[in-house]
């Protein structure tokens, strides 16, 4: 990261870094390109699972998979040395139905991931941490381990099914590493934090280099056009009452489809004063 192009603070498209500057570890165009770092994965997995050991070997962004009827696009879905997936998942400001929505990521993966014809005894062991804003539980603790089990003579025993639900969130500061790491996330600003080098250097990157900033900014404009796609696509398939909200979610689309368009245009004037101005210094 050291050899990496440092904005120079005379020539500073002001503008351009102000469309970036806001965006958190927590938003999805920054953790997208956060994602595709095994190193920020692995820090953040080791951290929030008590694992030191862990070793992520591949990381697929926007992992997008698809059942019968309803498909899901994964935040990021990590393989781990041992077999194992992790499917991380990010969530602001939502609460909808937050335990179903991770049994069902859950379950994806699962039979993404289980080969064709292959024994029960080879279904792969699937992991989903889910990082939210708010207490999604409601339990007042920073991380729960979600696991199934069994009941026996009125009390609960776990038992190993190859399945560990993580939910996380930034609401409870607990004062230990992983509200740490945690509150990490929503910071909008370039920060250092020695305990955990891999995402400080990946938001520097982002955060304080032209390369970087023009990384977030082609993801945003990526990010508002897969969802104005994908409000179309979606809207003939949905029931007449599902068909009004679609319609609701159309309009808003289309909205940020023209603030993509404008943010694109707005881009390519700066980057030509910008060149102007590095030309003029020379």
């Amino acid at each position: 990261m050291a050899n990496e192009k440092q904005l120079n603070s005379e020539i500073l498209d002001k503008e351009i870094y102000e469309k970036v500057k806001p965006l958190r570890a927590i938003d999805d165009a920054l953790f997208r390109l956060l994602a595709s770092r095994k190193e920020v994965c692995q820090e953040i997995l080791r951290n929030l699972l008590d694992d030191d050991n862990l070793e992520v070997i591949e990381v697929t962004p926007q992992d997008e998979m698809i059942s019968l009827f309803r498909g899901v696009v994964l935040d990021a879905l990590c393989k781990l040395s041992d077999g194992q997936y992790c499917n991380i998942e990010m969530q602001k400001n939502d609460r909808e139905n937050d335990v179903r929505r991770v049994r069902f990521h859950a379950s994806l993966v699962t039979a993404n991931k289980t080969p064709k014809g292959s024994d029960f005894s080879e279904i792969p062991n699937v992991k989903v941490l889910y990082i939210t804003t708010y207490d999604a539980l409601g339990n007042g603790q920073t991380v729960t381990h979600v696991s199934r089990c069994q009941r026996i003579d009125g009390e609960y025993l776990p038992i190993n099914d190859g399945e560990d639900i993580i939910f996380a969130n930034t609401e409870i500061d607990d004062e230990t590493k992983h509200s740490r790491l945690l509150k990490l996330f929503l910071k909008s600003e370039s920060f250092y934090d020695e305990m955990f080098p891999a995402l400080s250097e990946a938001i520097k990157f982002y955060k304080n280099t032209e390369r970087g900033q023009e990384s977030v900014s082609e993801v945003t404009k990526e990010w508002f056009k897969e969802g104005y796609e994908r409000g179309v696509a979606d809207e003939r398939t949905l029931t007449d009452k599902e068909r009004a909200r679609a319609d609701e979610a159309e309009v808003r689309a289309n909205e940020e489809k023209a603030r993509a368009d404008a943010l694109e245009k707005e881009v390519n004037e700066l980057k030509k004063k910008l060149s102007a101005i590095k030309e003029d210094t020379k």
